[in-house]
């Protein structure tokens, strides 16, 4: 019986038009994943579109990335195969949920535990420490050897959903897999200088604007913030570029939870969770219709921030 990834590698080598997809506000596992996806299918000779349900989401320090250019909005896809990368639920790839109905090949390529196994064929392994990481495993079942351009992108998405190799799913395996990245010509110093040395100038505005709204709960062990669509308008940067403040708050002596929320464009509030170890914040986030890893998930919710941060902190308050 075949596994799942030979199972995959046979499609990706026998059909010939793809659609690839990942979630919503890509982060850099899901991005890179999806064009090392798209060099795969190109070194194989195969039609394929990549898509994200709006490209403004794309976080600009990513755009670097080779094929980034090639990534939209479908307007009329076609083909037979669909391919979600990182995607933990149906609801994560947007408006481009519906598209799973269109296409009698559908195949789900993630890490997260809590994955709900929407496509036609799951190949799910929480072991691995990205999406970014799986590619890099289908381009040698496939028979192929990772290309330059693929290379720096699984990189990057191994990178970043690592923490820069920090977080608990940097294990052996993927450095070793990282090491054969740089053998194919990463070069690790580059790479750092276009993702954390590279933000505009409202990014940092934005990041200004975030640390003076903080607020530090030592009790509680809990720093949040709070992002609106008027600061975005105020320092004239996207909500891509929210990504890494979560990150800064969790950075504080004493902090176990940091999270982010930011209203959408929608009205509702999207919320970004980072813990320390032992606090579970994918079991934070599930308990509020999110998901998400063990140290970093989220959720999204219609209610007030004040009352998520409230119905937050009773979580923690009850599972201590």
């Amino acid at each position: 019986m075949k596994t799942l990834i030979e199972e995959i590698a046979g499609i990706v080598r026998n059909e010939d038009e793809f659609l690839v997809l990942t979630h919503v506000q890509p982060d850099g596992d899901g991005f890179g994943a999806m064009l090392a996806m798209g060099h795969l299918l190109e070194a194989l000779g195969k039609k394929y579109t990549l898509a994200v349900a709006n490209t403004g989401d794309i976080p600009p320090q990513y755009k670097f990335l080779p094929g980034a250019d090639r990534v939209k909005a479908p307007e009329s896809p076609s083909g037979k195969v669909l391919i979600a990368l990182d995607a933990a639920n149906l609801s994560r790839l947007g408006t481009l949920a519906t598209e799973l109905d269109r296409y009698s090949i559908t195949i789900n390529v993630d890490h997260h535990p809590d994955n709900s196994a929407f496509a036609k064929i799951n190949w799910v392994d929480p072991a691995a420490s990205s999406a970014s990481e799986m590619i890099y495993d289908l381009w040698l079942q496939v028979g192929m050897a990772v290309s330059k351009a693929a290379a720096l992108c699984i990189y990057v998405g191994m990178l970043t959903d690592t923490g820069r190799w920090q977080y608990s799913n940097t294990t052996g395996r993927c450095l070793e897999k990282a090491a054969k990245l740089l053998d194919a010509g990463v070069k690790p110093i580059e790479v750092f200088r276009r993702i954390f040395e590279s933000y505009s100038v409202e990014w940092f505005k934005l990041l200004s604007v975030g640390l003076q709204k903080a607020v530090f709960d030592q009790e509680a062990g809990l720093a949040h913030a709070v992002i609106s669509q008027s600061d975005l308008k105020a320092t004239g940067a996207n909500m891509a570029e929210t990504e890494n403040l979560v990150d800064w708050l969790r950075a504080v002596a004493g902090i176990n939870v940091a999270m982010v929320l930011k209203e959408t464009r929608q009205g509702e509030i999207k919320v970004s969770l980072r813990s320390q170890d032992p606090i579970d914040v994918g079991l934070l986030a599930r308990g509020f219709g999110g998901g998400g890893h063990r140290n970093a998930s989220g959720f999204i919710s219609k209610d007030e921030p004040a009352s998520i941060v409230r119905n937050v902190k009773k979580w923690l308050t009850d599972s201590s």
